[in-house]
């Protein structure tokens, strides 16, 4: 195995799984485990999400889907972004539930599901401002109306998406939700019901308690994380993944010396470099170069020069570092600890893309 792995402690898993659980009134929690489940493993993720009595999973893609039924996941899984007519097939084959937005996608969700002899379960999205997926509300009514005569569809859900809700001004999301319960109260009223209404993200979650109903979506949060720290903080969230390498050689430089890659670091020292073996081809951002900073017998160090695609530099000073000693990249060491939050700060970006960016070639081990 690789020196360099992705620790994924299912301790912190479960520990989230209960403070969301516990903040989410009573509601359902469906365990988003879209993109390797944020880079932690789609597979095993679900796994233990299912010894958890995780009900509902929730995926972008019916590819996820289709994954998860051949690693024997028999359980509801939920694809978030509505299907093209190519994954209607895969929809009623693998009996995976679908978002919807387009009638004529339904109808061949339909005609598919009746060939079969079954009824495909699916969730009506509403557009209210995210701009990007669902229907207009004032179309809602003639939707389901047109969707009522379609023998094969069992429109179970109703769902729309926030563009905000982890944004202390609440006021854009509450219009959302306004908007959300006056088509969820319409459609009642003409006598359309929903088994699931779902609204509430990770940053709802946390932010907005009048968006919860009787199923969240958990994504960025069961993993340890949120857009800010301080909703992590709010909910007791823990990190659950640890990204660590080792030492596997040591160079002692001079000052004026170059290291690494198109001269982007010169020494104004003499000093020693610990050459490490992760780089941007493990999904490590090159842009992190000369920024970010990783852990060695409980201290920082900077990383120096161009990150390369298998490995980095760092330097170390005349510290007593060795070969074989273990490097932190992501997590905790003695009493430092580096979070996602401070690497994507560094380069501009959310602890989101940090996690999804870890390629498969890092080992994850779970612990």
């Amino acid at each position: 195995m690789r020196s360099t792995i992705a620790e994924i402690s299912i301790d912190n898993l479960k520990h989230n799984l209960s403070m969301l659980r516990k903040n989410s009134d009573n509601a359902e929690v469906m365990g988003i485990i879209k993109a390797d489940a944020y880079g932690h493993g789609l597979v095993q993720i679900a796994s233990f999400l299912r010894k958890e009595n995780v009900k509902i999973l929730g995926v972008a893609f019916a590819d996820e889907a289709v994954a998860l039924r051949k690693s024997g996941d028999n359980g509801e899984i939920f694809v978030t972004i509505p299907g093209t007519e190519y994954d209607t097939e895969l929809y009623c084959a693998y009996n995976i539930q679908s978002s919807v937005e387009d009638i004529n996608i339904v109808r061949k969700l339909s005609e598919e599901a009746h060939s079969r002899n079954m009824k495909v379960k699916t969730h009506l999205f509403i557009n209210t401002g995210m701009n990007r997926d669902g229907i207009d509300p004032k179309n809602a009514l003639e939707f389901m109306e047109q969707c009522k005569s379609l023998e094969g569809i069992d429109m179970i859900g109703i769902l729309t998406h926030f563009a905000s809700s982890e944004l202390e001004d609440k006021s854009f999301a509450l219009n959302q939700l306004e908007i959300f319960n006056e088509t969820v109260t319409l459609l009642n009223e003409n006598g359309y019901h929903f088994k699931y209404i779902h609204t509430a993200n990770s940053g709802a979650i946390a932010n907005l308690p009048e968006s919860k109903f009787n199923l969240v979506r958990a994504g960025i949060s069961l993993y340890g994380y949120m857009d800010y720290e301080y909703l992590a903080s709010k909910l007791n969230l823990k990190p659950i993944l640890t990204l660590k390498s080792k030492v596997i050689n040591i160079n002692k430089i001079e000052s004026g010396d170059n290291v690494g890659y198109s001269l982007n670091f010169i020494s104004e020292k003499q000093s020693k470099i610990a050459v490490v073996p992760l780089g941007y081809g493990d999904g490590y951002h090159r842009t992190l170069s000369n920024k970010a900073e990783c852990l060695i017998n409980g201290k920082r160090y900077g990383l120096v020069g161009t990150i390369c695609m298998d490995q980095c530099l760092v330097d170390v000073g005349n510290d007593d570092v060795h070969i074989g000693d273990e490097v932190i990249f992501i997590g905790n060491q003695g009493n430092e600890s580096i979070k996602c939050y401070e690497l994507a700060e560094k380069i501009g970006t959310i602890p989101y893309e940090i996690t999804t960016a870890l390629k498969w070639r890092v080992p994850r081990i779970y612990i």
